[in-house]
């Protein structure tokens, strides 16, 4: 038996997120296991450094397989690359001990999340960026950052429909930057762990502090990206 670690890098424009869900939704869970149990000539279960949600995007997921195989980690690398959709690539693959686990042993988590903040929307942005045409201000949108940094309960961060489920709510967040290249605005968010849609409402809410309005509580999955995983 041998233990894989793979990151991955997706588009999730075209994926109802990553867990495996009802029969006829596209995942990345089911879309690689499918390959896997191509190359392997059985069903290998995958599991993540967590789930993404639909439309949710990633650079630097993490997710590690069990299976009995004299393949080494290059060839199953290659291989994967070469019958994975155009939107999912692989672009590491390791043999690991038995013992590492992709979402047990997470040390940190980046997410970066971007803006598009000017009048008009793009062409090329659209599935990346969420569009935002008013004024932001960046310097109220930092100082709001900056009250969330540390180690809180987080508890008004998380998905209503999570509160009763999760009894810890506590996180350390221990970078949280606000970048602005041009028209876009990054927002990274680095943390011991993230509760469900933490990242998209921490958002919502600094977009309110820096413009004054109220807008969705929780911004759209698809400005949203998982950068790394450390372990």
């Amino acid at each position: 038996m041998k233990n894989f670690k793979l990151t991955l890098e997706y588009d999730g424009t075209g994926f109802s997120g990553w867990q495996t869900q009802a029969k006829g939704l596209r995942t990345v869970q089911n879309h690689l296991e499918e390959k896997l149990e191509r190359i392997f000539k059985k069903k290998v279960h995958c599991q993540a450094s967590g789930r993404t949600d639909s439309g949710v995007h990633a650079l630097g997921q993490v997710v590690h397989f069990k299976t009995d195989t004299d393949l080494k980690s290059s060839l199953i690398h290659k291989a994967l690359n070469s019958f994975l959709d155009k939107d999912l690539s692989v672009v590491q693959a390791k043999e690991v001990p038995l013992d590492f686990h992709a979402q047990k042993n997470v040390k940190s988590k980046t997410y970066r999340y971007t803006l598009l903040n000017r009048p008009y929307p793009s062409a090329l942005w659209r599935n990346r960026a969420f569009f935002y045409p008013h004024h932001l201000n960046l310097t109220a949108m930092r100082k709001a950052a900056g009250r969330l940094k540390g180690t809180h309960d987080f508890k008004p961060f998380q998905s209503a429909a999570e509160r009763s489920r999760i009894k810890n709510t506590v996180r350390t967040i221990k970078n949280l930057s606000i970048v602005k290249k041009g028209d876009l605005v990054h927002i990274s968010i680095t943390a011991d762990g993230f509760l469900y849609k933490m990242v998209r409402n921490i958002t919502g809410h600094l977009i309110a502090a820096a413009s004054g309005k109220n807008p969705p509580r929780t911004a759209p999955s698809h400005g949203l990206c998982l950068i790394s995983v450390r372990y």
